[in-house]
């Protein structure tokens, strides 16, 4: 039986991506004593607002905030992600490294064709990070992949509850990113003001369908087995 070293990564295209869809839920398990990681797959170069290093800072902030065990940037080419086999073997090294139970990614179906990407990488390097004959480190089975929604969320996902003190801890962590989420003198771009008021009205209304202060949403690919249905209501 395989012994994991993580609970969970929590790959993300940018850095912020992770806290987007999925801060809640880090949040929570934290909380309640998982060992959660993040890594990004660019610096986020290409954005609009801020530096790599401004958004280095600022995502190593947020990680704190959280309070994430580890967080790495492993420097792909923003708008430059490919389902190459450079980009997956370092995928690779880090889930044979880190040794997660599971590990998330944006969702598929995303608009951003970095989200997209990013979710063919990790899935082919979990695939290959089983592989005995793949490369030179032991192997490694990560037991399930979970999608989260950085932009748009679909019909009936399924929706992780969360407490009030995981929403604000959210909201908190996605504070940190002033270079993205706040007007300045500097700032190029308005389209991202307000942003994480708006992921507050998202998450709180996913909470609402769920009877939770608030939800996040998440997406399968596999199929979930359940001992009994009444499982789905712990």
């Amino acid at each position: 039986m395989q012994s994991w070293n993580y609970d969970t990564i929590v790959f993300g295209a940018h850095p912020d991506d992770a806290e987007i869809g999925a801060g809640g839920m880090i949040a929570q398990k934290v909380r309640l004593g998982r060992k959660i990681m993040i890594c990004d797959l660019t610096a986020g170069e290409m954005s609009s607002n801020g530096n790599p290093l401004q958004r280095r800072e600022e995502a190593l902030a947020s990680a704190e905030v959280l309070g994430v065990s580890e967080r790495l940037c492993l420097g792909f080419p923003d708008r430059g992600l490919r389902e190459c086999e450079e980009q997956i073997s370092e995928i690779v090294r880090v889930i044979r490294e880190f040794r997660p139970r599971v590990v998330f990614t944006p969702w598929h179906g995303d608009d951003h064709l970095d989200h997209v990407q990013a979710t063919r990488l990790v899935r082919a390097a979990v695939l290959n990070a089983r592989l005995r004959r793949y490369g030179s480190r032991k192997p490694w089975v990560v037991e399930r992949v979970w999608e989260y929604f950085v932009h748009e969320m679909p019909q009936n996902p399924l929706l992780l509850r969360l407490d009030e003190e995981d929403g604000v801890v959210k909201q908190k962590a996605l504070r940190c990113y002033v270079s993205q989420f706040q007007v300045g003198e500097e700032t190029m771009s308005t389209r991202l003001h307000g942003f994480p008021q708006r992921l507050e009205w998202r998450d709180r209304l996913a909470g609402s369908q769920v009877g939770a202060p608030w939800a996040e949403g998440f997406w399968q690919a596999e199929p979930l087995g359940f001992h009994d249905l009444w499982d789905i209501l712990d």
